[in-house]
């Protein structure tokens, strides 16, 4: 395709004889992470998410060990449609040395975290993996593990850093990710055994204590101010805030001066 260009004396678009570049996308994650600016991560995350929005946070890191890989991950500011969907295939897009091999790896990542998008690199994996292979390579397992750790660690430092900031905006930002695409974290704590208890302070849930819908509540803040006589932990669950309100049991743990989290 040949490149076109306004001509103010013709006053008209010219065609020239240079070829237009078409797609300015590159392998941007192997570039050294001190080389790429902020506007070029979120410029890649636009390209590969087809999202207008920024990111809300991401990861970039190369791993080395048993298993040798890149990885690009990022949490979006707001939720795919179908994130409540279960049996839409999401995923990482999957990279072997740099070659495209399929746009919606999701043996890479858990269930629960459905909501992430980036890319991973494997330098280990065959140019000719399939789902199948995928489904039963301990690379890929590992990368797997990789990956969760990773994006576990991102939300907690998201947590942390909205817990100590001082502006009104960062102190929004994790309950921006809760608020969007956070609930699908409650998943995982019955699914990923060996990550449970940092996912448990990652939730958030909606209180007794402040009568209201939003889930704002930490496991950390419910237990700080749990009465010294109270052993106990209730929980509710139930389709919305509402629902939960008219559950009968509910009632009896509020003559209680018992608290629920929803």
């Amino acid at each position: 395709m040949k490149k076109e260009e306004w001509d103010a004396e013709k006053s008209e678009m010219v065609t020239k004889d240079e070829d237009k570049t078409v797609n300015q996308a590159s392998a941007l994650w192997t570039s050294p992470k001190n080389d790429i600016t902020d506007e070029q991560y979120k410029q890649f995350y636009q390209h590969i998410s087809h999202d207008h929005d920024d990111p809300l946070a991401w990861t970039h890191n190369r791993v080395e060990g048993r298993s040798e890989y890149t990885q690009l991950l990022y949490v979006p500011k707001h939720a795919p449609f179908d994130l409540w969907n279960r049996e839409t295939r999401g995923g990482l897009k999957l990279y072997v040395k740099c070659v495209f091999i399929m746009d919606d790896a999701a043996q890479l990542v858990p269930a629960y975290l459905r909501f992430v998008k980036g890319v991973v690199d494997s330098a280990d994996l065959p140019l000719n993996v399939s789902r199948e292979i995928l489904q039963e390579s301990r690379d890929v397992k590992a990368i797997r593990e990789g990956v969760t750790k990773r994006v576990l660690s991102m939300l907690e430092e998201i947590s942390t850093s909205s817990a100590e900031a001082t502006e009104d905006a960062d102190k929004q930002k994790y309950q921006t990710f809760w608020n969007e695409s956070g609930q699908v974290l409650k998943e995982g704590i019955g699914e990923d055994f060996s990550n449970r208890e940092r996912i448990a302070k990652l939730v958030r849930f909606a209180s007794t204590n402040s009568d209201s819908s939003e889930q704002t509540v930490s496991l950390a803040d419910y237990v700080a101010r749990m009465k010294p006589e109270q052993t106990k932990i209730y929980y509710v669950t139930a389709d919305n805030w509402q629902a939960a309100k008219a559950v009968r049991i509910w009632k009896c743990f509020a003559r209680r001066a018992s608290r629920c989290c929803c």
